[in-house]
């Protein structure tokens, strides 16, 4: 392991960090708060931070930079970038316990939007934008902001890509990966854009509208007021979000590969379809139950809500219009399982994510066919090619280990305190980087109220849920740290 390459590129995402500490700057600086105080000294410290991971760092060559460089940098990317983006909430006091804050801070990079904050509508602007900030830094990835910015780190930033990219291949749409990052970023600004004007449209402010944005477009979830996107009680408000957050919950290289090709052939892909199918059949189920139950009167005030709920978990994202925690039992089973499916690879969304189920799937019936008739052989396809042995054994050992991740977590919750319910849904919801689960920790609650021990066990699932497990578990391997 060659320290100094990490450190050096740790040292520019520092830089990143910190520099991103000038958006939400402007907005206390224009509301004359005194917020203004706690991000100028948030950046004092991310500025020091950098400069010594810098001179650690003097003297590594690019060419050092290789697989295991690559995978500690991204894994560490996150936890000081979790580190500095925690500095505001404390400098500033809505938040005094360090472990609360740093919850907070990896919440927001992690996409999560688990939160301790009980009353978020007096904090000030300026605050409130860097925590919706911190989701849309982390939505697309901060490696992946760091490689486009700075493409001279090192020859090898395919390792630094792969480490980070949400899902289990990596599409090269570009023989330069950081001239694909740096596509794949305008894209995401491009949809960034288009929602703020959109939400602006419908009688947002131009502040609530970019905060509500950056936490759709990153499928983060975070909102400026109490009552998430209930409290606007706006059917086109509700529809907007809806796409939203269903566009980024799809591949990015799909939506990249449509804007060059001025085509909508690439949503062909059949992970697409997939995701499409189980938006619809759930939304559509969850509907008929909430009519029958009478929870909503109205099919189409029902399908409102039924389908912002299922996009907004599928997607990982957590926004709420209702507290879905009241509703029929079906309906919070329902909710449950599309924690753990998540939206397509090479979105914003986390959780097991759709391709994976697929292939999974895919193998079933294909072992079923197979003991009918022993000696045929049955190919498995997706998306237009034949899928490879080790791309099964690779998607049916993630989600094993998925699982396993998950159950010992909620076990260990179950430790502190919480009933089996909350201690499920809380760690479905922190490891699939959701946000509100069931419960004591649905929509209307948060996670202030539990203890420390558990809260460190969200960080690290949320952790675990962003990298997609292997990144995070390899650390503890020793011939990970062998020179």
């Amino acid at each position: 392991m060659n320290y100094k390459i990490v450190a050096h590129f740790l040292s520019g995402l520092s830089f990143t960090i910190t520099t991103s500490f000038l958006f939400p700057l402007f907005w206390a600086v224009a509301d004359g708060t005194d917020d203004v105080r706690a991000i100028l000294l948030s950046a004092a410290v991310g500025a020091a931070i950098s400069l010594l991971l810098f001179a650690v760092g003097r003297g590594a060559k690019k060419e050092d930079l290789g697989t295991r460089e690559a995978i500690a940098g991204v894994a560490f990317s996150w936890v000081i970038a979790s580190l500095i983006g925690c500095l505001p909430y404390l400098f500033y006091g809505c938040i005094t316990s360090f472990t609360d804050a740093y919850f907070e801070a990896m919440s927001g990079f992690t996409t999560t939007g688990a939160t301790v904050l009980r009353d978020i509508e007096p904090i000030p602007r300026g605050i409130l934008m860097w925590r919706a900030q911190t989701q849309w830094l982390g939505g697309m990835g901060i490696v992946v902001l760091v490689i486009a910015m700075l493409p001279l780190l090192g020859v090898n930033m395919t390792q630094l890509f792969k480490a980070e990219s949400p899902g289990p291949s990596l599409e090269k749409t570009s023989p330069r990966i950081a001239e694909m990052a740096m596509m794949l970023w305008r894209v995401y600004m491009g949809v960034t854009v288009a929602s703020t004007l959109l939400l602006a449209a419908g009688g947002m402010t131009l502040y609530n509208a970019i905060a509500h944005t950056f936490a759709a477009v990153s499928t983060g979830g975070f909102s400026t007021h109490n009552a998430s996107v209930a409290f606007y009680d706006s059917a086109y408000i509700d529809v907007v979000l809806t796409l939203v957050m269903f566009i980024s919950g799809a591949n990015f290289n799909l939506h990249l590969a449509a804007i060059r090709g001025k085509t909508f052939s690439p949503y062909r892909d059949s992970e697409f379809r997939f995701y499409t199918a189980v938006v619809l059949g759930a939304s559509f189920m969850v509907c008929a139950v909430l009519l029958h139950s009478g929870t909503f009167n109205g099919f189409f005030r029902a399908l409102r809500y039924s389908l912002f709920q299922v996009v907004s978990i599928i997607t990982t994202t957590g926004f709420a219009t209702a507290d879905f925690a009241l509703w029929p039992v079906f309906t919070q089973f329902m909710l449950l399982a599309l924690m753990f499916i998540g939206g397509c690879a090479g979105s914003t969304a986390g959780a097991i994510k759709c391709v994976r189920f697929q292939v999974v799937i895919k193998e079933s019936i294909a072992e079923l066919k197979k003991m009918i008739h022993p000696n045929a052989v049955v190919a498995i396809f997706q998306s237009g090619g034949t899928v490879s042995p080790s791309m099964v054994a690779s998607s049916a050992c993630f989600i094993a280990t998925y699982v396993i991740i998950w159950a010992l977590s909620s076990l260990a919750v179950s430790i502190s305190g919480c009933d089996i319910v909350t201690a499920v849904s809380s760690v479905s919801a922190t490891l699939g980087n959701i946000g509100p689960g069931l419960a004591d920790v649905g929509p209307v609650c948060n996670f202030a109220w539990q203890n420390s021990f558990a809260k460190w066990i969200y960080i690290f699932d949320m952790l675990c849920g962003r990298l997609e497990l292997y990144t995070i578990l390899v650390l503890f391997s020793k011939d990970m740290w062998k020179r």
